[in-house]
């Protein structure tokens, strides 16, 4: 088997193919998810939607004596797309709660941290302690305040990138809280046109580099 793919079986193939009829945070974009797609090797380019944010995301696909192989990072979503939108509630629920912490700093906010860490506890395997640690106000707006600083100080970035690179170490702080390893390949979901712009630009030159490496 080649390097960069896994083994999946049939019966998942259909569990993925049933989930995919039904769950709202992925859809088919150009092809079928089943085996004569794989049989075809034909790329499966699933559309994700996290927050508003649609990410468009590539599996290569073949077939080797009787076993189906597809990219490896479909593990780290194949859970999600049976599972359905679990996640994506959580990060909704997880991302509205940081950016309202973020956004009045003179709430407490210790009756949403409550009713957020027994919604988490009650929907995902979270440890409670991390999430007390991690959901406290006053961390989360001492992160925020260090992570500015550090960003507007520096000259080398430009207005668009500051704004952008902030935007991304909150989603990152989000990420962490929810611990969906997908959700780290998403883009803050409130980025302008000139950020998404920008994001486009910084993806597109990190591609060029890769290539020149290989």
């Amino acid at each position: 088997m080649a390097e960069g793919f896994i083994e999946i079986s049939k019966t998942d193939i259909e569990n993925v193919e049933n989930a995919l009829k039904v769950n709202a945070d992925y859809k088919l974009q150009n092809t079928k998810f089943n085996t004569k797609t794989f049989e075809k090797g034909q790329d499966i380019v699933l559309v994700q939607y996290v927050a508003n944010v649609e990410n468009e995301l590539v599996f290569n696909t073949k077939e080797e004596n009787g076993k189906y192989y597809i990219s490896d990072t479909f593990d780290l979503f194949m859970d999600n797309i049976i599972n359905g939108n679990v996640s994506r509630d959580v990060f909704q629920s997880v991302s509205a709660y940081f950016h309202d912490v973020i956004e009045n700093q003179d709430k407490d906010f210790e009756d949403e941290k409550e009713e957020l860490i027994n919604f988490l506890l009650l929907t995902e395997d979270y440890d409670e302690q991390r999430l007390i640690e991690d959901l406290d106000p006053s961390k989360i707006r001492k992160d925020y305040e260090n992570d500015y600083n550090m960003i507007y100080s520096d000259e080398s970035l430009n207005r668009v990138q500051k704004s952008l690179a902030l935007k991304e170490l909150v989603h990152m702080s989000i990420c962490q809280v929810v611990n969906e390893l997908d959700l780290f390949f998403t883009r803050p979901y409130d980025l302008t046109p000139e950020e998404n712009a920008e994001k486009n630009r910084q993806e597109q030159k990190a591609l060029e580099n890769e290539l020149q490496l290989s």
